[in-house]
């Protein structure tokens, strides 16, 4: 874990160095290239802010230190708000983000800001895959379970590498050229799954290379009286 870390924060630290050396020695003279220096040296700093905090809540998941308050949550309500707040950053990329409600009542056991956090990671790495496409999410019940699902119209993932999407610090290959502030980490999925199973649920991954992909978790339903 130390190497793997190691080399994960390497990369975006070198570049920051680079660039402020370079600025710090007076060798930037046009305003407009110290913009865009300034402009790197901004989003790589975010991103190994964003690479700790998810090293830390990995560390506290794998550790057993994280436990989760399991009361009664209406994922329609919840994946509402999530999809609501993220719509701006969908429309950013010209992709539509829709909600389908498919069961009047989905009443899961489980921590609210835990969930809030799953459905979140999910829904950026389909807007981060997706341009002027579609991603639909909606929740629906089968029998005892209630399911959520996330599919979008995005690059999709390639055979050979969504076998290990779930392990720490892989990034898909036709992801990583991605250098914008929302560049993700290698690790969100892997926090994602571990935190459905910590509250007794499954997730899943379907996938096509250039038409999208699909997440689908699915959680045991509140039994209503």
């Amino acid at each position: 874990l130390f190497a793997e870390i190691s080399h994960e924060v390497r990369t975006p630290l070198t570049a920051v160095q680079g660039f402020v050396e370079a600025i710090r020695d007076g060798m930037v003279q046009d305003k407009a290239i110290l913009e865009r220096y300034l402009d790197t040296i901004y989003t790589q700093t975010v991103h190994i802010s964003r690479l700790v905090d998810d090293i830390l809540a990995l560390s506290r998941l794998e550790s057993g230190t994280i436990t989760v308050e399991k009361l009664p949550v209406d994922l329609n309500v919840l994946v509402q708000g999530v999809v609501t707040s993220l719509e701006a950053v969908a429309n950013s990329k010209k992709t539509l983000l829709l909600f389908e409600k498919r069961a009047e009542t989905a009443i899961v056991m489980g921590d609210v800001d835990r969930m809030e956090q799953i459905i979140r990671n999910l829904l950026k790495n389909s807007i981060r895959a997706t341009e002027n496409g579609i991603i639909r999410v909606n929740v629906e019940t089968r029998q005892d379970e209630v399911w959520l699902t996330i599919e979008d119209t995005g690059v999709g993932i390639p055979p050979d590498d969504l076998p290990h999407i779930w392990d720490r610090f892989y990034q898909v290959k036709n992801q990583r050229g991605n250098c914008d502030q929302e560049k993700g980490t290698g690790l969100g999925l892997v926090i994602a799954k571990k935190l459905v199973q910590l509250q007794g649920g499954r997730i899943n991954v379907a996938s096509q290379l250039g038409k999208g992909t699909t997440f689908s978790i699915s959680f045991p339903s509140y039994p209503q009286k």
